[in-house]
């Protein structure tokens, strides 16, 4: 891929891999480091879900914001169905990044994340920060049936979207199209 190419493709950060899996993660500022992890949903992304909050972030924290595997341009190993396997993604992240305690960010699938890594690895977080956290069995609503179902397409994109904001303003064709 070119510099040009990746230019154009914000949501390309930095990869790294381990156990032939790769992971793709942005890391600026610097100070404290905050880890952030995202939801989940169509053509989720460490940066769309984050890309406004890490720059305001990194003015005094070093912000690292992983895409998940299955998500975004980390790997994807076929259907996960235990938590492990991304509390595991994000030991192996920090510990390639030498950070022994991070304070965390964890939004809806994130926020069941973080509560994940939070039970396994107390001792390396700070601080957390649970925003919706999925976390417990709950009944399916028919927005998040209809996010879940998502069929690709730029239209159901922007459904999708309108059922997840309330400030509808935020609803760039940039997000969009992202």
């Amino acid at each position: 891929m070119t510099s040009e190419t990746i230019q154009d493709r914000p949501e390309i950060g930095k990869s790294t891999t381990f156990d032939g899996v790769t992971t793709n993660y942005h890391d600026i500022g610097s100070g404290d480091p905050i880890l952030l992890v995202h939801g989940s949903g169509p053509g989720v992304t460490s940066w769309a879900n984050w890309r406004l909050n890490m720059p305001v972030f990194a003015e005094e924290f070093r912000v690292i914001a992983p895409d998940m595997l299955g998500f975004g341009y980390s790997d994807s190993i076929g259907a996960i169905t235990d938590k492990r396997v991304w509390t595991d993604q994000l030991v192996r992240l920090l510990d390639e990044l030498g950070l022994e305690r991070v304070s965390m960010v964890g939004n809806s699938f994130g926020g069941g994340v973080t509560l994940a890594f939070m039970i396994a690895h107390p001792d390396r977080v700070h601080r957390a920060v649970l925003m919706g956290a999925a976390g417990l069995e709950f009944p399916l609503t028919p927005a998040l049936d209809f996010v879940w179902g998502y069929e690709p397409s730029r239209e159901a994109m922007h459904a999708s979207l309108k059922m997840l904001a309330w400030d509808q303003s935020r609803l760039t064709d940039d997000l969009i199209d992202s």
